[in-house]
């Protein structure tokens, strides 16, 4: 199996089982228990829309990514939509320039696309739920844009392969890392003040 295969597999399950066992019962825990073992199976089953190839992942995670996209647009609708798209011509031209020009590729490609599209989302949204959302829109357009192209230059095109699904799966690890390191920060600043605030009385 390729590598980026096995990041796939591997922070997928990873993810499944930390969200299965150690997150509070609630909807949002089913919803991505099931989301993520239905994104596990349909990796490998592809099937023909509108000319291009697609994997039924990448179908699952477009018809969420439009559910969510509805229930959290509510405002600064253009603000959303071009930082959106930010993330996704980031992932598109990243592409573009490795196949034209993949000597500058100096470590390995999907490690240095995830930080990227990580860095991007981190830095144009704001709260937890904007962060997973709106990345997950930007890389899924990214990749709808990488198949029109690869599919007018090369007459061809793999949309929601496994490089895709490794990329998604390590900026989406990355952005919880992130969020983990943000929480702790905050509950150490809070038991630093409450320190603080004993001794002083």
């Amino acid at each position: 199996m390729e590598t980026t295969g096995q990041y796939f597999y591997f922070l997928s399950w990873m993810g499944w089982i930390i969200v299965t066992f150690f997150f509070p019962k609630s909807t949002i825990r089913t919803f991505m228990s099931i989301l993520l073992l239905v994104v596990i199976a349909g990796s490998t089953t592809t099937v023909q829309m509108f000319g291009f190839t697609m994997t039924a992942s990448f179908l699952v995670l477009a018809v969420t990514a439009l559910i969510l996209l509805v229930n959290s647009l509510k405002q600064k609708y253009i603000l959303h939509y071009f930082s959106i798209c930010t993330v996704a011509l980031a992932y598109v031209c990243f592409i573009i320039f490795e196949i034209y020009d993949p000597v500058w590729i100096f470590l390995d490609r999907t490690w240095m696309l995830s930080i990227i599209i990580l860095y991007l989302s981190l830095l144009l949204f704001k709260t937890k739920r904007e962060r997973f959302v709106y990345m997950l829109a930007g890389v899924l357009l990214g990749e709808i844009l990488r198949s029109i192209v690869t599919d007018r230059i090369f007459s061809y095109s793999d949309t929601g392969s496994f490089e895709f699904l490794a990329v998604l799966a390590l900026s989406s690890a990355g952005m919880a890392t992130w969020m983990m390191f943000e929480t702790l920060t905050i509950q150490l600043d809070s038991l630093i003040q409450k320190s603080v605030r004993e001794r002083q009385g």
